[in-house]
C-alpha cells in the first residue's frame, strides 16, 4: 500500500518561501526561533529586536501564525486549571519544597 502523498502548497507560498527563507534564516527568524520567541512573550517582555523578528516572520509563514493563538489558548487552560472551586486562582500552587526541588534539578541540568 502506497503511503498517501501530501496535497502541495499554494504556488505562491512555495515561491515565496523559496524566495524568502534563505533571507529569513540570516536574519534569525526561523520558524524554531519563532517558536521560542511566542512560548517567552507572555512571560516577559520582548525587545525590540525579537518582537520585529517574531512580526516579520508572522506575516510570512503561514505555518507558524497559529502560535501565538495556541500559546495563549494554553495559558488560558492552565489558569483555569489551578483555580478554586470558588472561581479564585491560587498564587501558592507548588509549596516551598517542590519548587526547590525543581530549582535544584534544573541547576543540574544547566
Amino acid at each position: 500500500m502506497k503511503p498517501e502523498r501530501q496535497p502541495l502548497l499554494p504556488i505562491t507560498y512555495r515561491v515565496m518561501h523559496a524566495v524568502m527563507w534563505p533571507i529569513l534564516k540570516v536574519l534569525g527568524i526561523s520558524c524554531r526561533a519563532t517558536y521560542e520567541l511566542c512560548s517567552e512573550q507572555p512571560d516577559r517582555q520582548l525587545t525590540v529586536s525579537e518582537a520585529f523578528r517574531l512580526r516579520i516572520h508572522l506575516m510570512m509563514c503561514g505555518l507558524c501564525r497559529h502560535l501565538p493563538a495556541q500559546f495563549s489558548g494554553m495559558r488560558e487552560l492552565v489558569r483555569c486549571a489551578h483555580t478554586d472551586e470558588h472561581g479564585e486562582t491560587s498564587d501558592e500552587c507548588l509549596s516551598a519544597e517542590a519548587k526547590e526541588r525543581i530549582a535544584s534539578k534544573l541547576r543540574e541540568i544547566s
